[in-house]
Formats: structure tokens, sequence, C-alpha cells
């Protein structure tokens, strides 16, 4: 069976909102990214500590933190690309991204985390999947997660260099390391105009562990996000493929990206998700 859980800060910044929310739509399963708009990486361990209390007594588990790792420029001087930052800095030392790798998998061991996100490096590189595979810096981030146990998701993030069908799949042939594995974002790809068809869906599926779900509307060429099943995306026929060939353990967590009513937009998101799931079996 698969398991329904969703970002904490897409539904609130505040931790007692988003837990009262997921607590009202029956979601036990959280992910952490930001909390009072402070990124994780940057908790202090009494923070961790107050964290992990706060959602043991809510009866929450937290199945994926959501990082920054690898979202920051290669190189010092690199073009700026506008993106996502949640409160990181991503023009970072070779030392200060280690001790950011450091960080992030301490806060995860601490709280007893199985999953990590990671992305590819901001900017666009020819071959990227072939080239992220032997990153030095990768091999570091998977050699301390494989001593915590912990699993490390690449995202196929639109402004990464690793987010097409092919570089993902030449990321994972060529880096066969067993910590490793493909955190798939569905809308990322169909906002790229990828086709997550059945040739594409074999290749990941040894290593498929995690799904973010979202939705969006075009209406004069603007992009706008909406509560899953109230946009464009055909996750009906896309889950229908995924599934009849991917594991049945896989997390499937909901995004919103939403900018107000956002207690209201994850509501329906957790409904529209579940419905979906339950149509295809994996979820009761």
């Amino acid at each position: 069976m698969y398991k329904l859980g969703i970002n904490f800060d897409e539904i609130s910044d505040d931790l007692d909102i988003a837990l009262g929310i997921m607590k009202q739509n029956n979601v036990t399963y959280g992910e952490l990214r930001t909390i009072n708009q402070k990124n994780f990486v940057f908790w202090t361990d009494e923070e961790v500590d107050y964290f992990a209390k706060r959602v043991f007594d809510a009866k929450v588990e937290i199945v994926a933190a959501a990082s920054p790792l690898f979202k920051w420029f290669i190189d010092v001087d690199s073009p700026a690309v506008v993106h996502d930052s949640f409160g990181f800095n991503p023009r970072l030392s070779d030392e200060e991204k280690e001790q950011t790798i450091t960080r992030a998998i301490e806060v995860a061991a601490r709280l007893s985390i199985p999953r990590i996100r990671i992305f590819s490096g901001l900017g666009v590189t020819a071959g990227a999947g072939k080239q992220f595979a032997n990153d030095p810096l990768l091999a570091k981030a998977l050699e301390l997660a494989d001593q915590n146990n912990i699993d490390l998701y690449i995202e196929n993030e639109p402004v990464c260099r690793v987010n097409k069908k092919r570089d993902l799949i030449d990321l994972l042939k060529y880096n066969n390391n067993p910590r490793l594995k493909l955190w798939l974002d569905i809308a990322n790809m169909v906002e790229l105009d990828e086709i997550i068809d059945e040739e594409f869906i074999a290749e990941i599926a040894p290593r498929l562990g995690y799904i973010h779900v979202k939705d969006f509307t075009l209406r004069g060429g603007k992009k706008k996000y909406v509560p899953v099943g109230e946009g464009i995306i055909d996750y009906s026929t896309i889950l229908t493929n995924l599934i009849s060939k991917a594991a049945n353990d896989i997390v499937l967590t909901v995004e919103t990206h939403a900018t107000e009513h956002k207690q209201e937009s994850s509501t329906r998101a957790i409904i529209g998700t579940r419905n979906l799931l339950r149509e295809q079996g994996v979820i009761v």
C-alpha cells in the first residue's frame, strides 16, 4: 500500500495549524522542509527535539526531509537562477556545502527520518545525469547517508541540471549506489513537456520510491497552481501506468504551492489525491 502525506509548510508555517489540518483529514505522514519559515538545516538541537516531541504527540510519522541539498550553484560565479530557496543561500563554498550536507543528515538521523530529498545543482549542464552521477560531493553525501541508514532521493526540479527523463535515467544508470533513489515530481515533468510513458517508467521503477503531486492550470499562458484533480494533469492515467510497474510501497506527498487560502487548498488537495489513490486500489 502507498503512504499519503503532505509537507507541513504547504499547509501553514505554523506547526500547530499544520498538524490540526492533518488530523482533520486523517493524514499521519508528514514531510519536513521549514517551520516558521526556518529551514530545518538551520535548526538548533533544541528546536529539533521540540519538533520531535510535537509530531510524536500528534502521532505523525515524518517520512522524508525535503532538504535544500544540491539546490545550489555549482560554482560561486554561476549565473543567477530564479528559484524557490526556502530560506537557503544557494551560493556556498565547498566547505559550506559539506557542512550543510552533514547537518541535514544529522537532523534527519536525530528525527529518525529515512529519506532526504536532494537536487542536482542549479542551472544547465550538458550530460548532467552522467556528470552528477560522478560528483565527488554526491559520493560523500551518499557515504554519510549510508552511515546513518538514510536514502537520498533525487528530485527532477526544472531549474536544476537533472530534470528530464534522459538525465534521470543516466544518473541512475551511472550511479548504482542503492542509497540513491528517485523522488519523482509528476507536475515538474509535465511542465517540461516530458511524457511519463511506459518506457520511462520501466527504466525508473527499480529506484522509484517517492512521488510528489501537485496540479496547475494554464490561462493566457500563465501557470496557476490548484489542488490536485482541479488542473490539467491526467493523474489517473499517469498513476495507473506507474502503479502497474513500480513498487507497492511508494510514499506519495501532496504539494499545493498555494500563496493564499493554504489550509483550504491543502484540504482539497488531500481529498483529491486520496480519491485518486483509492481508485487505484493502493490506499484505503
